[in-house]
């Protein structure tokens, strides 16, 4: 019983550290299969893997069954004449997370050289205005080094938004050989990842109050905190590390709460007017 009940604390103080610190993997496209349905994200949050890459402004239509990088790529044509008009875009959901960091990589073609001249813009949702993210100008070649991003920083106003647009944009119509680019012009692309650090409030240590208590747990409906100690306010945070529901200006020693949850585990986060937080498991289950 003991082992066990130093397992479950080893488990939760380990989602609070990840909750806390960890980078989480948001989306990413690795194009592991060679098929159509690689243009769908291939891990990340479950809200992200229904989330396509695409291209716009008049390419071809992308093949995922050329090589990539690892496995295979997206690769397009028709990238003549699109200084600033043609580029791959993928949209996701940062909702819960900042401090965002892309990674991606590019190649141009050996025999039909591609744009040479690439960048990364970002747009909020669909009616948002394109801006520059820093740091992210490329000059492509005919390998998977040379229009590498590692990790560069996305822009703050990136961060815990419903619909966050990317896109890899062409700026100039000159080919990776420094000549005039043509219709059948190569641009590959792989390895897209980005990541987040979950926004929260900071938890630094589980504490144990005695006569704290979350009931029923687990729970089809209605849930109740209770404590000796005031509390100021109430965080739920799912395994993913976003926030769900949150109850502020408690200022009461009891709170019975409608979260509204689907299935699955999460974490309470119950701070108090000393400004000490407990962290508690939750299990919601079906009614």
């Amino acid at each position: 019983m003991k082992k066990c009940f130093l397992v479950f604390c080893f488990g939760l103080f380990f989602l609070a550290f990840h909750v806390m610190q960890g980078q989480v993997l948001l989306a990413k496209w690795t194009f592991p299969t060679g098929n159509p349905t690689d243009s769908l994200a291939d891990g990340g949050l479950p809200v992200n893997l229904t989330m396509a890459i695409r291209t716009e402004g008049g390419t071809s239509a992308i093949d995922f069954s050329k090589n990539g990088a690892t496995t295979k790529a997206a690769q397009a044509t028709g990238w003549d004449n699109g200084a600033m008009t043609k580029y791959w875009v993928i949209r996701l959901n940062t909702v819960g997370y900042e401090m965002l960091k892309l990674s991606s990589k590019q190649q141009t073609g050996g025999n039909n050289p591609g744009p040479r001249d690439f960048m990364v813009q970002y747009r909020i949702g669909t009616t948002g205005t394109w801006a520059d993210v820093p740091n992210s100008t490329m000059i492509t070649a005919n390998n998977w080094t040379s229009a590498l991003l590692d990790s560069i920083d996305l822009p703050e106003p990136c961060k815990n938004q419903s619909s966050l647009y990317l896109r890899w944009i062409m700026t100039t119509n000159i080919n990776s050989t420094g000549g005039t680019l043509t219709s059948n012009g190569i641009n590959k692309i792989d390895d897209i990842y980005i990541t987040g650090k979950a926004i929260s409030t900071a938890v630094e240590t589980n504490l144990i109050i005695p006569g704290f208590t979350v009931s029923p747990n687990p729970s089809t409906g209605p849930v109740t905190i209770s404590s000796p100690v005031v509390i100021s306010s109430i965080e739920i945070i799912d395994m993913s590390g976003r926030n769900v529901y949150t109850e502020k200006a408690v200022c009461k020693n009891s709170l019975t709460i409608h979260p509204l949850l689907i299935k699955g585990n999460y974490l309470i986060l119950t701070h108090f007017i000393t400004g000490q937080t407990v962290v508690k498991q939750f299990v919601v289950k079906e009614p």
